[in-house]
């Protein structure tokens, strides 16, 4: 089997990765794409700048706005007439000469040329080698707009008719970042290299960060396979760990009780069934040994190995069903039932019972009375509650049931005559194998017809309860 890498070795070879991407994608920008991404914002800005210019373009300050629009957007613009004549033109060194013969400090400027380059004016200077290409362009368009990238693709053209016979000429040069690439391509050279040196001391310390905890997770949790149910798992890192930590410790905590259950199931099974099974061989010994050839000891010794049989087959049978409810505490089939009718089918399966050994069953059941539940189940609860009420009753051999409804809630209670329940035992009658001292009848029992019942009864989301003041009464609502 392939060995996997650790967590934060992944951790920090997938942080270099995301650092090695944003590098090559800030390469690229600032490199390769970086005179396309000019070129194009360039181009945008000079028609901007442009339809800006043709909106002045019949203002008396008409030449003013063309001075600060060529500064602050690094232009050359010429206005000439029909005949190609240079009215004016502007570029971004417009402000450099002033519009005065006075230097800043006040006195003469000496470099001021006069009416040669009178800015106040409009230069008289040469129009540039794409102007003729301008002119064309502009004759052949179907429009009074034309712009266009020079032939060399050095600069930028854009021209306008304004409509009196003068044009509009404005060019941006292109390319200029040749320069700026070259002093970009250096310093990322020196921040490449320091923030992936940084960034490789950055992955280092966040992959161990976050590796230690899962590490120190991943041998707690090594632990549980070894049988230690107590394992400390570490917390404060994250709240995405923290819910880990203590998922995995209601785990351990939870196989720890069903471990020790497991262990009590084999203690009580084992000794429950070896009563049984030692006085079932013990009375068939008997019977071929001594008994054999007396009929009267024979029944006898026979009554005794059938009522132990059937001792043993209730306790399988009830192990079995127990085990399979906490196996799956969940009611999958819920049906909506007559309650009413339900409790006196239960009634019925007494009678023999009850005739044969003189017991009484009083009954207060309300008709008509129903619930949305699993029938079998509820039907095990009733028959288990009825059971224990019949075994726990005084010498009147009497038991009450009884079924109200109130505040939407149907309320099934059986209440014994007997000496009730000790306080000692109350808090421990629901627990499976748990028998009172007080049961009158011995023959049949495992201790596990309560804790079906709470089984049963936490499935289906009842409440349930005991009130043990005056006479036992075992009871549920749903």
């Amino acid at each position: 089997m392939k060995k996997r890498k650790p967590f934060g070795v992944k951790l920090w070879l997938w942080f270099l990765l995301f650092s090695a991407a944003i590098f090559t994608v800030l390469w690229l920008l600032q490199t390769v794409f970086l005179q396309n991404f000019y070129d194009g914002m360039a181009i945008r800005n000079v028609e901007r700048a442009v339809s800006k210019m043709t909106a002045h373009a019949s203002d008396f300050d008409f030449y003013e706005v063309i001075d600060e629009i060529a500064v602050s957007n690094s232009l050359l613009v010429f206005v000439t007439d029909a005949d190609g004549n240079v009215l004016y033109s502007a570029d971004e060194y417009r402000r450099l000469y002033g519009e005065t013969n006075q230097a800043e400090d006040g006195t003469d400027n000496p470099y001021h040329a006069g009416d040669v380059m009178n800015w106040e004016k409009g230069a008289l200077r040469n129009l540039p080698y794409s102007y003729q290409t301008l002119v064309n362009k502009l004759d052949e368009a179907q429009t009074d707009r034309v712009g266009f990238v020079t032939q060399d693709e050095t600069a930028y053209v854009t021209g306008v008719r304004l409509g009196d016979g003068r044009t509009l000429s404005v060019s941006l040069p292109l390319g200029t970042v040749g320069g700026t690439v070259g002093i970009l391509r250096v310093q990322l050279v020196w921040v490449s290299v320091l923030s992936l040196a940084l960034g490789f001391c950055l992955a280092w310390i966040i992959s161990k960060r976050f590796g230690k905890p899962v590490a120190q997770i991943s041998r707690s949790a090594k632990q549980i396979a070894e049988g230690n149910f107590r394992p400390k798992f570490p917390k404060g890192f994250c709240a995405e760990l923290d819910e880990l930590s203590e998922t995995l410790e209601e785990t351990a905590l939870r196989l720890e009780k069903a471990k020790n259950a497991q262990r009590e199931f084999l203690a009580n099974v084992s000794h429950d069934l070896r009563t049984p099974l030692t006085m079932i061989k013990g009375y068939a010994e008997m019977v071929k040994e001594i008994s054999w050839s007396d009929a009267e000891k024979r029944e006898k010794d026979l009554s005794i190995i059938m009522r132990e049989s059937d001792r043993l087959t209730a306790l399988v049978n009830e192990i079995l069903e127990f085990s399979a409810m906490q196996a799956d505490g969940s009611v999958k089939e819920y049906e909506k039932i007559d309650l009413s009718r339900a409790i006196r089918d239960v009634i019925e399966q007494f009678a023999p019972f009850c005739e044969q050994n003189g017991y009484v069953i009083e009954t207060e059941i309300t008709d008509g009375v129903t619930a949305r539940v699993n029938e079998a189940q509820i039907k095990r609860v009733i028959y288990n509650f009825i059971d224990n009420a019949v075994s726990h009753t005084d010498e009147s051999k009497k038991i009450k049931v009884s079924l109200t409804v109130a505040g939407g809630r149907a309320r099934f209670a059986v209440t014994d005559y007997g000496k009730g329940i000790a306080d000692e035992d109350v808090p421990y009658i629901w627990d499976r194998y748990y028998t009172a001292r007080n049961r009158k009848n011995k023959a049949v029992v495992s201790g596990l017809g309560l804790s079906i019942a709470k089984e049963i009864l936490t499935a289906h989301r009842a409440k349930f309860g005991v009130d043990n003041r005056n006479k036992c009464t075992f009871w549920f609502e749903l």
